[in-house]
């Protein structure tokens, strides 16, 4: 596997001021800006995708349900290896966007389109439904102030993304600038009205979206005349905690802590005036390891944090184990390298469904994946997405607590099925599993499966349609204990 997908640490040296952990810290910059620097300054080192396809990209092909009333939208980086789009889940995804244009704040054009103009991504995700928006990224303080200041420059690069979305069949633009100052909030908005009216005047199927962050902590951000502007907003749900926190703690909290998801898109977004039906929930796909003091929950950091990919964590969970903190939704694992204490709070299947459900609960329109390929190639976090949308699996019904009893199954749906019936369970720590079909009588009708199986929540498809009518028992047995659920079987007729 290509070690650019798996970013087992990623150093973000970024200064702590000693800022406590969720108070605004002026070394602070978020987790896009951060790997990108990262691996720009590798950039030369990464080989060229062994696929290219230079020509004009296939146009969309509808999906035959029609529009998804329920986005779920994944940045694709650039640092991504050459087949990881191959592996994402094309039946759940709705929007990719591929990360990134680069602004020249010096003219308004580009520095980099990061393979835009080549990449084979857009006919694959074009085949099966799915749009392609193409991120344009600006960081830093400076950079913004020297585009948000210049119409000039703004219309260059207004009227050059209206080429390249041509050229490639792009879907939208995605426009992602952090580090916005207070002083440029009125230029901001501005510069979005601009931009959206010079776009749609070409492309009026074009979507405008603008990622925005988490706190609207120096209130830089107009909300409410944004969400007007653009078709959406993407709430970036994370680095609440970040490399250079003063603390260990969760990157995306659903609750439990001063700063949260719930608190921010309550206050900073609907209060703000933001409708729900124009805002998506970014979630992450990675977590923070930090070096720490101690083994105690939210020890105090030594050091600086590195960012861990979901495929990073599989082994060190299935070295270390973890613990699922009720309070924030969020699990984490302490451990030691060295004879030092370390800290990582990180996502799993788990705090992935239960955010994907708050989005679902709340009315937002969706969610958004940083980042894609993060996952390479693992079904488990695809799999709770699609189970929340469906509606097969809700929070109400999950524990919190997920011990060695969390091991269970969460739902069978439909009911009574007929020709198939779909399991779905929950494992939290690598065990071997059966999953197993009992009649009445106790006799087994079928084995579903059985493997090893590493923590997550994952969906099993049972045969039912050569089970004669009646009530049967699906029971899940790992080496902690079984846990059964009646499911019934309806006639053909």
């Amino acid at each position: 596997m290509p070690s650019r997908i798996i970013l087992a640490s990623v150093l973000l040296t970024l200064a702590c001021t000693g800022a406590l952990s969720q108070e605004p810290d002026s070394s602070f910059i978020g987790i896009h800006q951060a790997e990108s620097e990262y691996y720009s300054r590798i950039a030369g080192t990464l080989e060229p995708p062994s696929t290219s396809s230079p020509e004009r990209p296939v146009m969309l092909k509808s999906r035959t349900a029609g529009e998804p009333a329920f986005k779920v939208y994944g940045w694709h980086p650039y640092w991504a290896s050459d087949t990881a789009y191959l592996h994402y889940d094309y039946s759940v995804l709705t929007h990719i966007a591929y990360f990134s244009y680069e602004v020249d704040t010096e003219t308004g054009f580009y520095t980099t389109l990061r393979g835009w103009e080549s990449t084979p991504v857009i006919s694959f995700a074009h085949q099966r439904g799915v749009k392609v928006m193409l991120t344009v990224t600006n960081f830093g303080t400076d950079r913004n102030i020297a585009l948000l200041s210049d119409t000039v420059k703004q219309w260059n690069l207004i009227n050059t993304l209206v080429s390249q979305l041509r050229l490639r069949n792009g879907d939208g633009i995605n426009f992602d600038f952090e580090s916005v100052p207070a002083s440029m909030k009125a230029n901001m908005v501005s510069f979005c009205r601009r931009a959206v009216r010079g776009i749609k005047a070409e492309l009026p199927q074009a979507e405008i979206s603008l990622a925005t962050p988490a706190v609207n902590w120096s209130d830089a951000w107009d909300l409410n005349a944004l969400a007007d502007i653009c078709d959406y907003l993407i709430m970036m749900g994370y680095n609440y905690y970040w490399s250079g926190s003063s603390t260990a703690g969760p990157v995306a909290p659903l609750g439990g802590e001063n700063y949260n998801i719930d608190r921010s898109v309550r206050e900073d977004y609907l209060n703000a005036g933001v409708p729900p039906s124009k805002l998506l929930l970014g979630m992450p796909w990675y977590g923070y390891d930090w070096p720490v003091s101690s083994s105690f929950r939210k020890a105090g950091t030594t050091g600086t944090g590195s960012s861990r990919t979901y495929i990073a964590t599989i082994p060190m969970v299935a070295l270390h184990g973890k613990s699922f903190d009720n309070n924030t939704g969020v699990p984490w694992m302490s451990y030691q390298s060295d004879s030092r204490w370390r800290q990582m709070w990180f996502e799993d299947s788990l705090s992935l469904l239960l955010k994907t459900d708050f989005a679902k609960k709340m009315s937002l329109a969706g969610v958004a994946i940083w980042a894609l390929s993060y996952e390479a190639g693992r079904p488990e976090l695809w799999n709770g997405i699609k189970a929340v949308i469906a509606g097969t699996v809700s929070s109400d019904e999950i524990p919190l607590r997920p011990g060695p009893e969390g091991n269970r199954i969460i739902s069978i749906t439909p009911g009574p099925a007929r020709d198939i019936a779909r399991v779905t369970f929950s494992i939290v720590r690598p065990v071997r599993m059966t999953l197993v079909i009992y009649d009445t009588s106790g006799r087994q009708v079928a084995l579903i499966t059985e493997r090893i199986a590493s923590p997550g929540t994952f969906e099993e498809t049972i045969e039912t349609g050569s089970l004669t009518p009646g009530i049967y028992l699906c029971v899940l047995t790992t080496p902690e204990g079984r846990h059964a659920v009646k499911f019934a079987v309806a006639g053909n007729n």
